[in-house]
C-alpha cells in the first residue's frame, strides 16, 4: 500500500517514520520545502508529486491557534481535504485525520 503523510512537522515526521518502518511505501507532502527535505534525509520519505496514487492518506496538519488554544484552526485541514484529496484520491482510499479537530468535524458533509 502507498501511504501519503500530509504535514511533516512535529507529528507528521514521526508518523511517517513509524509507518515506513512497518513496511509501507511512504510519501510526504508539506507546504514547507525544508520539512520535505528533512523527512527525506531523516526517514527516506519520498516527496509526493500529486495526490492521486495513494491508498491511505494520513493528515498531520497543525491546528494550533496561538491566540486561542481551545479552538483549533481547521481551515488548512479542510482545504487539503476539499481541494486535494476529494478531487484526486482514488475510490476506496482511507483518510485518517491525526490532527486535533473539533468533535463532529469528520462527519460534516462539507469535508467531502
Amino acid at each position: 500500500d502507498k501511504v501519503l503523510i500530509i504535514g511533516l512537522g512535529q507529528l507528521g515526521l514521526p508518523v511517517a517514520k513509524y509507518v515506513k518502518d512497518k513496511g509501507f511505501d511512504v510519501y510526504g507532502y508539506d507546504i514547507s520545502q525544508k520539512a520535505i527535505q528533512r523527512a527525506e534525509k531523516i526517514a527516506s520519505i519520498k516527496k509526493a508529486d500529486n495526490f492521486s496514487e495513494f491508498d491511505v492518506y494520513i493528515i498531520c496538519i497543525s491546528t494550533h491557534r496561538p491566540d486561542d488554544m481551545f479552538t483549533p484552526q481547521i481551515d488548512g485541514l479542510l482545504s487539503i481535504v476539499q481541494e486535494k484529496i476529494a478531487k484526486e484520491a482514488k475510490n476506496g482510499a482511507l483518510v485518517s485525520i491525526e490532527s486535533t479537530i473539533p468533535r463532529g468535524t469528520s462527519k460534516n458533509s462539507t469535508l467531502y
